[in-house]
This record gives structure tokens, sequence and C-alpha cells, in this order.
């Protein structure tokens, strides 16, 4: 037997649920596809490095003097980095360094040292400014992260409520059989009254009546055992949880607390907070996003790109070429300063047009995009409606519980009042008029605890309702690792 509080089981089906679990996955996948929509500008860098060794016969003496072939040996390593930039455009810094020998004696420089150092940037001045399809799946990605985070947390105020019904059921399912099993009580002391007495038909009559209180207090005990798995179905782990073969008894009771929550505000706490407009306010911003960009798709391509190069040259100095004359000296080191420092620099702009005849595609996408966005809109003010009825029955529904308990509260005073009076005339002695009195009682008291369940879970039903359910709860929601 294990006896458990609300706020344990609730605790307890929060930590262990697979259903959250499963939820709390997809709020992962949101978040890595966040990632990669992100990763788009993340920057690429590139290495490219080959090696060459040729060996050609020569048919000019022009070639390489007094030898018959041309050989020649080279390197080259070209390091680069592209990253995309916000706004639409792309940049590239590359790196070229590269030496070349040959056996030519008309090679005025031999060996010859290269090296060039570029930075390029192409920027969209009209489509794809701004509006690019990466920039377009970052920020669905975003909003499809913020709703799976008010999914799983509609999620786990789903969970908390069925949580708090089962533990209710299970213990008024509790109270109910032991109401039972006095009236079955008291149905025997009447049989067995009536089996003294000598009369038959009496006798039949309650023989009868044992028979039904025998089948209700049958259909009780089935009653817990629904309502205790329903209980455990939120508490256990896995299929062979213990709490599967425990006996859950509720210690719990259900108070008697006024709502002071007014229709307006429940209404006002309700259109601000409710899961479903939220999802579908994200959904709208991402048709929006749609939209903005399939507008920018319509419109002609106008790319600028700009270039600036530099080139540094070295190597060593033949025989041939005078000592007077302008030659590269040195090494790669040499050349690769030439170009880093922009001795020799080359800038370059260009500007690419592109303009789409007809162009059907597009349109046809953005009146696509430009409808599914009247839809959500249309579907955001149902959604209203909607909730604006759940919270007026859920409100209205607690008015009318309120005079449920006070009536039940009336009902056991008067049954608590007949018991007693019962015991003050027969003092301690278990005549069938006591254990009357006793069986009202205990059915009066399961009246009382039913009605003051039934307003409890018309509170909960409200504060579901207002999204408030998990703050009355005080449920902090954190990731799992």
């Amino acid at each position: 037997m294990r006896e458990i509080s609300l706020q344990e089981a609730i605790t307890t089906a929060l930590r262990s649920n697979l259903e959250i679990e499963i939820e709390d996955y997809n709020r992962g996948l949101a978040k890595a596809g966040l990632e990669g929509a992100n990763s788009y500008y993340t920057p690429v860098a590139g290495l490219n490095i080959s090696v060459l060794s040729s060996d050609v016969p020569a048919t000019n003496i022009l070639q390489t003097g007094t030898f018959g072939s041309l050989i020649s040996h080279s390197w080259s390593i070209a390091p680069s980095i592209q990253e995309n930039l916000p706004g639409g455009g792309t940049a590239t810094v590359t790196v070229n360094l590269n030496r070349l020998s040959t056996n030519s004696d008309y090679s005025l420089v031999n060996p010859a040292y290269g090296s060039t150092f570029g930075i390029t940037i192409t920027q969209p001045v009209w489509r794809g400014f701004r509006r690019t399809a990466a920039e377009r799946q970052i920020v669905i990605a975003r909003l499809d992260e913020r709703m799976d985070e008010s999914q799983f947390r509609q999620r786990v105020s789903g969970i908390v409520e069925h949580v708090i019904d089962a533990y209710w059921r299970l213990m008024i399912s509790i109270e109910n059989y032991e109401a039972q099993r006095q009236g079955k009580s008291v149905a025997a002391a009447e049989y067995e009254q009536a089996r003294q007495g000598g009369d038959a038909a009496a006798v039949a009559s309650q023989r009868s009546d044992v028979a039904s209180h025998e089948q209700s207090l049958t259909h009780a005990a089935a009653q817990i055992i629904q309502a205790s798995n329903a209980l455990k179905r939120f508490l256990a782990v896995s299929i062979m949880d213990p709490v599967w073969k425990a006996e859950l008894i509720c210690s719990g009771r259900p108070d008697f607390q006024v709502s002071s929550v007014n229709l307006d505000e429940a209404v006002k706490t309700a259109m601000e907070r409710r899961p479903e407009l939220e999802q579908l306010r994200l959904q709208i911003q991402q048709s929006d996003a749609e939209v903005r960009f399939d507008q920018q798709e319509t419109k002609p391509t106008v790319n600028l790109r700009l270039e600036a190069q530099s080139a540094g040259n070295a190597g060593t100095i033949t025989e041939l070429l005078p000592a007077s004359a302008l030659a590269p000296y040195g090494g790669l080191g040499t050349a690769y300063r030439q170009a880093l420092t922009f001795q020799h620099p080359s800038l370059a702009a260009g500007l690419e047009v592109r303009l789409p005849l007809g162009n059907s595609a597009a349109r046809s996408q953005l009146a696509s995009a430009l409808i599914g966005t009247r839809k959500l809109y249309a579907q955001l003010r149902a959604a209203q409606e909607d909730i604006m009825v759940d919270i007026r029955n859920a409100w209205e529904t607690i008015a009318v519980q309120k005079k449920n308990v006070e009536a039940a509260g009336l009902s056991r005073s008067a049954a608590e009042g007949r018991l007693a009076a019962e015991t003050k005339s027969h003092g301690a002695a278990e005549n069938l008029e006591v254990l009357r009195d006793r069986r009202d009682l205990a059915e009066a008291c399961v009246r009382e605890w039913q009605a003051l369940i039934d307003y409890r879970l018309s509170e909960v039903s409200l504060q579901r309702a207002m999204n408030t359910l998990l703050d009355e709860q005080q449920i902090v929601l954190a990731r799992r690792k």
C-alpha cells in the first residue's frame, strides 16, 4: 500500500511520464533545426594543393635552348575562406602561393615564385536583398522552436490536468466503495431482521436488495481498479515500474475555496496566454516571412560584384637578364609580402542583371502564401471564439458547482445530526437505525466529496482555459538532458 499526495502525483508524473519525454524530444528537434538553419552563416575554409612535374619533347630550339625536352616542376597552395553575409551577399578571400622551375635556358627567372591575394564580394541589390531563402529558413526555424516550446507547455498542462482528475477520481472511488460496503451491511441486517420475522415476501425483497448491494460493491471495486490504473499510467516510468504492483491510497482531500476570478479577467488572460492562439500567431509570422520572400522572388535579379586583387612575384634572376633591370628578387616570402601589401593592386566591379520573363511560378507561389496568411487569420478568429465559449463554460460551471457543494454540505450536516440523535437515543448499541444513519452519512459524505471534486475540477478547467494551471501548481519547466 502506498499513500500519495496530489503534489507528489503531479511531480512524479512530470518527472517520469513518457508523453512529456516524447514532447521534449520535439523541442530538441526544433532547436537542432534552428542550429542547422544558422549554420548557413558558418564560414567555410578551403585548401587546394597541387603538384606538377612534366617532361615535354622540345620541337623548337627557342623552347629549351640546348636541351632536347622541356622539363618543369611546379607546386601551388591555395587556401581560401568563404562566408555568407547577412543581407544575401557572399564574401570570399583567396590566397595562392606557387613555385615554378624549368630547365629552359631562356627562362629569365628560375625558379619563379608567385602569390596572389584576392577579396571578392557579391551582393544582391534587388531580388535576394535581405529576403533570402536562408533568412526565411532561419526565421521559420526560430518560430518553430518557439512553437514547439508552446506545444510542450500545452502538453504538460494537459498532463497535469489529467493527473489531477485521475487523482480525485481514485479518491472518490475509494470513498464510494466504503459507502457501498456500509450499504451492504445495512441490507444484510435488514435481511436478517426480515428472516427472523418470518415474512416470506419481505425476505425475498431483502434478499434481492442484498444482491443489488453486492453488485454495487463489485462495481465500486472495479471503479477503484480503473481509477488506480489510470493514475498509475501517469506515474509509471515503464511497464516494470513497481508502482504497478502498489495499492495507491490518496492522502489528500479537496478543499473549498471560492474562486475570485471574474469573467472579463478570465477572457483577457486566456486571449493573452492560450497556447493555441500563440501557435497561430507564430504560424502567421511564418506565413508573413514566406510572403516577404515570395514578393522578392517576383523581382528582377541585380547583383553587384566587387573584387580586389593583388599579385606578387619573386625568384632567382638568370644570367640572361641584366642586373640593372627590374626583376623579382627573393623567395616565396617576398612574393607573399608584395601581394599582401597590395604593391600591385587590381580592382574590378561588375553588375549582373536578369529580368524574369513571365515569372508565373513566383507569382503563383506568392498568391498561395497570401491566401495561406488570410486563412490563418480566419483560424485565429475562430479559435478566439472557441476559447471565449470555453472560458464561459468553465466560469459558469464553477458558479453551479459552488451551489452544489453548499447543498451537499447541508445534506451531510443533516445526516450527521440524525446519526448523533440516534446514537444518543440508543447509546452505543449497534441497532439497525444506527446502521442506516451511518450508511446515510457515508453516502452524504461521498456526495459532498464528489461535489467538492467537481468544483475543484471546474476550477482546474478554468485554469487550463486561461493557461494558468502550471502557475497555480507552481510548476517550473526545465529542459531534459
